[in-house]
């Protein structure tokens, strides 16, 4: 089913289904937020390439405590669908500038975008899980794409988006290797 919802549903939904992806198929953040819009909004890549692609991102660059998996997740999601290298895509320097604006906006929401202070903060009970951070990544990648191609929210796939997996089913699908 094509989207007929407004803006604002469609961020909350991207970050609902960001958030059932990264609990049931156990995607580090960044997979989930490539693999989610390369799927709802109809992108051009397998679901195994799409997750591929956030694979080096995971915990902070390779576990190096970097960048949040999220947020660098939102970075790929916008090169996929505004990127200058895209049919139709931005100039860069336009791109870069909304690139910047996803880092600021996920450090005004998360206070910051280090993947190692954002964990430390969770475990002082002080800050967002990996999941929120994950939902947060959707949201913000997938308002600003929206805002730049406004016909994109037409494309978007609904059922995809309200689809929800159970844990137990991801887990089997892991272990059975589908």
């Amino acid at each position: 089913m094509k989207s007929k919802e407004s803006a604002a549903d469609l961020v909350a939904l991207f970050g609902q289904r960001a958030g059932n992806i990264y609990e049931a198929r156990g995607y580090c953040c960044s997979e989930t937020v490539v693999y989610l819009f390369n799927q709802a909004l109809g992108g051009p890549l397998s679901e195994e390439v799409a997750a591929s692609l956030g694979s080096g991102f995971c915990h902070g660059m390779g576990g190096a405590g970097c960048v949040c998996g999220g947020l660098a997740g939102a970075g790929i999601g916008l090169g996929l669908f505004l990127g200058p290298r895209r049919a139709g895509g931005m100039k860069k320097k336009e791109f870069q500038s909304l690139v910047k604006e996803a880092h600021d906006r996920f450090k005004a929401r998360f206070g910051v975008t280090c993947c190692r202070t954002l964990l430390k903060r969770r475990k002082e009970n002080k800050g967002a899980s990996c999941q929120e951070l994950t939902m947060g990544g959707a949201e913000i990648g997938i308002a600003i794409i929206l805002e730049q191609r406004p016909e994109l929210a037409g494309q978007v796939d609904l059922d995809f988006l309200r689809e929800r997996e159970s844990k137990v089913a991801g887990l089997a699908k892991r272990l059975l290797g589908r």
